[in-house]
């Protein structure tokens, strides 16, 4: 019986030795890339949890639309969401601009936030209330100068 428990440990030790190193090497490479969407997901949160608009909606059911992008490994994290809201655009930037959604990285960070309605698309209204609301999109783009660590999106 100590044979063949012999017999498995003997098999299963070159098999360690040689997937040890390579998983070791894997999460080496892939752990920046785990480190940015994890502050790409931290800004996401954000976003979502701060206060919609006066006259507005939270952003919208399917969630924000994010990715991890960048040149010459300044990485740039951009997140687009839908409001639905019943001010005009200029309102609802003022109103994200003012956020502490971007603060806590403000240091480390170089913010931009834009808004705008696509142009051609004819908005829901529901004039027999008074109001016309419409989909206004929030753009926010924030760009961390040479912090790529070796994130190959990053470059």
């Amino acid at each position: 019986m100590s044979i063949t428990v012999l017999g498995r440990s003997l098999w299963l030790r070159p098999v360690l030795l040689v997937t040890a190193p390579v998983l070791l090497i894997y999460a080496i490479f892939k752990a920046p890339a785990w480190m940015h969407d994890f502050q790409l997901s931290q800004l996401v949160d954000q976003v979502v949890q701060y206060p919609p608009p006066p006259g507005g909606s939270a952003p919208s059911f399917y969630g924000p639309q994010s990715k991890v992008s960048g040149d010459s490994g300044d990485c740039t994290f951009h997140v687009r969401f839908d409001v639905v809201t019943d001010r005009p655009v200029e309102e609802v930037l003022k109103h994200y601009e003012t956020a502490t959604i971007a603060k806590v990285d403000e240091v480390n960070a170089d913010f931009s936030i834009d808004a705008w309605v696509q142009q051609g698309y004819t908005q829901p209204t529901r004039r027999e209330a008074g109001y016309e609301y419409q989909t206004v999109i929030v753009d926010l783009d924030a760009q961390y100068l040479g912090s790529s660590l070796w994130d190959p999106r990053c470059w």
